[in-house]
């Protein structure tokens, strides 16, 4: 089973699968960052994922002002004729209403939404899936059997306490040779680890 999330808005693209032996597989596509392919053993994750909303608000707040701003400006200097259409006030409300719109595209891409499953013990990221507000409901079916496999996948290889630990530090040694976990996150994983030990 596979879900992909794509944005050409963001230019970014998460496709996930869930391979045999309990693993979910993970490329990402960012931007910024160079390509990512990894895949991780799942009886590390977090069977309860969290949601994490970012709003631009600046975006928002900028929008609004700016078309409240020309529309006041239009409504109290309404021009009587089309050669005042030339005169300052009705061009800069005109420009101001287009900054809105700017605006408003600036904060539908800024706003976003994120899924992240994070590592059992270590508390760090190990997939986080963002798109616009409410993407992530377009890929319940598959978080749902995501979630039914991270379960799947403690039961299937049950471990005492100590040998669990030493393995998920040995899973976060990996992603972070890999990339996928920075030195900060590693160490900070490392150390709620040990804490738990």
């Amino acid at each position: 089973m596979s879900y992909t999330l794509a944005s050409k808005l963001r230019g970014c693209t998460t496709q996930l699968g869930l391979l045999d032996e309990h693993f979910l597989s993970v490329q990402l596509t960012r931007p910024d960052i160079e390509p990512r392919k990894y895949d991780f053993d799942l009886r590390f994750a977090n069977a309860k994922p969290v949601i994490v909303r970012h709003i631009a608000w600046f975006w928002l707040a900028l929008a609004i002002s700016l078309a409240a701003l020309a529309t006041c400006a239009l409504w109290m200097l309404w021009p009587e004729s089309a050669a005042e259409w030339i005169h300052p006030v009705p061009l800069t409300a005109a420009a101001a209403l287009l900054a809105s719109l700017g605006s408003v595209l600036m904060f539908l891409r800024r706003t976003t939404e994120s899924l992240e499953f994070t590592s059992v013990h270590g508390g760090v990221t190990l997939v986080s899936v963002t798109g616009a507000i409410g993407s992530a409901r377009e890929g319940k079916k598959f978080f749902v059997e995501l979630i039914k496999s991270i379960n799947a996948a403690k039961a299937a290889r049950p471990q005492p306490p100590h040998q669990f630990l030493r393995d998920e530090m040995r899973e976060h040694h990996r992603l972070r040779e890999l990339g996928v976990l920075t030195e900060e996150q590693y160490e900070t994983s490392k150390s709620r680890i040990l804490a738990s030990h």
